[in-house]
């Protein structure tokens, strides 16, 4: 890195810095902040698990059953991606749940 670029990452580094610590510093504004920041992650897992039907994922059953939705005939044949995308989509949901009572408390 060329020294022009270093001193421009680190001023960047250094507003970034003094802004968080300025907005952060009073109580007030740092609870709004958490809010909103809360809103907005509500509001994207929101739009993803409306659009997803993650029920159905990684059931392994046979694929000729008529409520079939495409990834079940994918574990049936041996895919793991459904199951590990069901897993992961699970385990986030317990580790928001787990956020949220540390919040209330």
């Amino acid at each position: 890195m060329t020294k022009k670029q270093t001193l421009l990452i680190s001023s960047i580094a250094a507003g970034t810095i003094g802004i968080s610590s300025y907005l952060l510093k009073d109580e007030e504004k740092r609870t709004k902040l958490k809010s909103k920041a809360n809103d907005i992650r509500k509001q994207v897992t929101k739009k993803f698990n409306d659009s997803l039907p993650i029920e159905k994922a990684g059931n392994p059953t046979t694929p000729d059953q008529s409520d079939d939705s495409g990834d079940s005939k994918m574990v049936y044949e041996g895919s793991q991606f459904p199951t590990q995308y069901y897993n992961k989509l699970e385990n986030m949901k317990s580790v928001e749940k787990s956020h949220e009572e540390q919040i209330k408390n």
